[in-house]
């Protein structure tokens, strides 16, 4: 069962106490009390994808690896999957 926290309507006291959903309503009504929501903490996050927070030396760097690496290497791009950067090349 859940955990809620009340606040008194009276004193202003914070407690806490476990029950079920159904339960809830007549709660508030015997003790005059309301929930207590506390807040989410901020999520920090970010935008974009890879590719657009890598520098451009690094960019550069990874199509030379590209244009070097041969038809048996993981890095080859082929003909046929042109945007993947590793694909099975032993079919």
């Amino acid at each position: 069962m859940p955990t809620y926290t009340f606040k008194s309507n009276k004193t202003g006291k914070e407690w806490d106490d476990t029950m079920s959903w159904k339960e809830l309503d007549g709660y508030y009504k015997e003790h005059d009390c309301e929930q207590v929501f506390n807040s989410m903490a901020k999520v920090i996050s970010t935008t974009g994808d890879i590719h657009s927070k890598t520098t451009n030396e690094f960019k550069d760097k990874m199509k030379d690896i590209h244009k070097a690496a041969g038809p048996k290497s993981q890095m080859f791009k082929g003909p046929r999957d042109r945007n993947m950067i590793y694909h099975n090349t032993e079919k």
